[in-house]
């Protein structure tokens, strides 16, 4: 059976879902901690797309020199506009989670893969961001 498309909007959607159902509540975006550990997040997407026979349609990448990825901004972005999260906060230096645990359940069963595969990734994320550190 060919692989169904994973794109970075389910992703976010997914991972943030599987934030909330770990209530977190909200995430510091500063010196690029973020983009650094979504980015470093690549190789268990990978993994996990292909267990899941998903194949991801985009690529997380942080700029070299400035740290930052417009691919994860711009998904950052769109889960604001879709109301999963706000940034709603000054020069936006978090992003806070709107989904309760509830509605976080009902995102993650409609999203490509399973569950189980974004809450492992979100795991994973929170260990990548606790070891990111200002480049």
């Amino acid at each position: 059976m060919e692989p169904r498309p994973l794109y970075l909007a389910d992703l976010m959607t997914g991972v943030f879902a599987a934030l909330a159902m770990r209530q977190v509540r909200s995430v510091p975006l500063q010196s690029g901690r973020f983009e650094r550990a979504f980015a470093k997040l690549a190789g268990d997407v990978q993994h996990e797309a292909t267990q899941a026979n998903l194949l991801p349609r985009f690529r997380l990448k942080v700029h070299a020199v400035h740290g930052d990825s417009p691919a994860i901004h711009e998904a950052v972005y769109e889960a604001a506009k879709r109301d999963l999260v706000s940034l709603d906060n000054p020069e936006f230096q978090s992003i806070t989670l709107k989904l309760s645990p509830e509605d976080a359940t009902h995102f993650l069963e409609d999203l490509p893969g399973n569950p189980r595969m974004y809450e492992r990734l979100a795991e994973k994320i929170v260990d990548y961001y606790d070891q990111a550190v200002a480049p």
